[in-house]
């Protein structure tokens, strides 16, 4: 049973006092030499306004700007799944004064269902990991179910397929509901829309079923988006009376990485220097409070460790989109 959710300070319950800056952020850079920049830096959200990256992304730019001597700002540059920020930033000046804010969804997941993309993941230069996004199993309310086994036996018996929104074709929130309907034996017909709060309208306003949403944008909605269960590991600390679809029998789990990459052909000293400064304000109490509010678990990795990690999810990624067959230009 999903009962109503309340938010409250949660950096104690996520985060030991240990791994916490407990300065506030902003208030001094991180001792690094080299690179600076020389006029304003430029975050690319290759999403529309609203969504859990874009909301992470103007919080981050505010808190780095002190810290950089420089205005950050963000432009958002979406359509076709990331591909046109990504493209944009591609072809960029590799000086560091333009980044790419995104997520798996632009290179881990394009590179599979599509064959001929307008850039090459693999020539971008990974900088610093933001947090992760955590996603939710929400349906409308008026489809009568209350956790996740109510919602599987709805979806089996229903004389026609329900529907699930997303934020776009091949998404990975499409990825999610796909895998997560292959899993367990059951039809659904995929609504895409243009960002994820487009698609959780969509799910408000009773256009669709169901959603395997951004547990932040599930969350915001006041106790109207009945939460059926969260595919992590371990519950949500800003969410902690939803049961995990694991505890409830159905182990889907998939965290998606959200975090900053450069243009191919930018200098490691560039990527050094920034990493330090996005740790330095991520790896603080505000940041744990500020983004678990929001839906997301702060990414406190150093970049060594992040470089494996976006490995490992890479490998995650193209997995789940293999098994399911996802192409798009054949």
């Amino acid at each position: 049973m999903v009962r109503p959710i309340t938010r409250r300070p949660l950096v104690g319950a996520l985060l030991g006092a240990p791994l916490l800056a407990r300065g506030a952020a902003g208030a001094e850079p991180a001792r690094t030499t080299g690179w600076s920049p020389a006029r304003p830096v430029r975050f690319v959200i290759a999403f529309p306004p609203g969504g859990s990256s874009d909301i992470a992304g103007r919080w981050l730019a505010r808190k780095l700007s002190p810290r950089l001597g420089q205005p950050v700002v963000v432009e958002n540059r979406p359509g076709a799944n990331g591909i046109l920020g990504s493209q944009h930033v591609a072809g960029s000046p590799p000086d560091g004064h333009t980044m790419l804010l995104t997520t798996a969804d632009t290179h881990s997941v394009n590179p599979v269902v599509y064959r001929r993309l307008p850039y090459r993941p693999q020539d971008f230069l990974p900088v610093a990991p933001v947090a992760r996004l955590v996603f939710a199993l929400a349906a409308r309310r008026g489809l009568g179910v209350h956790d996740a086994e109510g919602f599987v036996h709805a979806a089996r018996r229903a004389p026609i397929p329900l529907t699930f929104s997303s934020w776009g074709v091949a998404s990975t929130s499409q990825v999610m509901m796909e895998t997560f309907r292959a899993e367990h034996g059951f039809d659904m017909r995929h609504v895409p829309f243009q960002g994820s709060a487009s698609a959780v309208a969509a799910l408000l306003a009773d256009q669709v079923d169901s959603m395997m949403a951004p547990v932040g944008l599930a969350v915001a909605q006041g106790g109207r988006l009945p939460i059926l269960g969260v595919a992590a590991a371990r519950r949500f600390p800003g969410a902690p009376e939803v049961a995990t679809l694991a505890e409830q029998g159905f182990p889907l789990v998939g965290d998606l990485w959200v975090a900053l990459l450069a243009p191919p052909g930018t200098r490691e000293a560039v990527a050094e220097r920034m990493a330090a400064e996005v740790h330095a304000v991520v790896a603080t109490a505000e940041a744990a409070d500020f983004l678990i509010a929001t839906g997301l678990m702060p990414d406190t990795q150093d970049r060594t460790r992040f470089l494996a990690h976006l490995r490992d999810e890479d490998a995650v990624w193209r997995a789940r989109v293999g098994r399911l067959g996802i192409r798009l230009d054949e």
